[in-house]
């Protein structure tokens, strides 16, 4: 995205601009989408299945999940956006279909797999929080972008080379964390 809106906004800032508010507003959209499936899923769970069951569960998957970010193999679609779309749309019509493919989570590349951990985490103990922890993921993802895009590096060569060793220590990082996540949460289950 940053590459995308970094260059725009040295072209136009009026284009950029849009382009990031659709980006905002598309990715709302594909959060609000996403999270009544994992509404109702989470709710059918939680009405079936007993809550140690689900927390045991949720740390297993956080273990998984730890494993795969450990391995450098985050759960993922080799798919980005589609790119074709940006020399056929206008700025703001560009980020609001880029952002709501965002927003679905499903259907693009993730540099970690906390995403997925917190998508868990709402499935199997608080589905009412589907839609504000979903659109809220969305409308960081686009903050971040734009503060990506106002920043001087943004589109410069030698930054893409550098974000990938920064994803392999983020990552190493997150399957720490999740890996961590996942202990504390089996030890707290089975002392209480």
């Amino acid at each position: 995205m940053a590459g995308v809106a970094g260059p725009m906004m040295r072209r136009t800032r009026a284009g950029a601009a849009r382009f990031l508010a659709g980006l905002t507003v598309g990715g709302i959209a594909g959060g609000l989408v996403l999270s009544l499936p994992v509404y109702l899923l989470g709710s059918a769970l939680t009405s079936v299945m007993p809550l140690t069951g689900r927390v045991l569960l949720l740390a297993a998957i956080c273990a998984v999940l730890a494993w795969a970010d450990l391995r450098h193999r985050t759960p993922h679609v080799w798919r980005q956006v589609p790119q074709g779309l940006v020399r056929t749309l206008p700025p703001g019509s560009l980020g609001v279909v880029w952002g709501f493919d965002l927003g679905l989570l499903f259907t693009t590349q993730k540099t970690t797999s906390l995403i997925w951990a917190a998508m868990a985490a709402i499935l199997l103990l608080e589905p009412s929080l589907a839609a504000a922890v979903l659109v809220g993921v969305s409308v960081l993802a686009s903050v971040g972008v734009t503060v990506w895009s106002l920043s001087r590096t943004a589109g410069l060569p030698g930054v893409v080379e550098r974000g990938a060793q920064w994803q392999k220590l983020v990552r190493r990082g997150t399957g720490v964390l999740l890996l961590g996540m996942a202990a504390v949460t089996v030890a707290q289950t089975l002392q209480g």
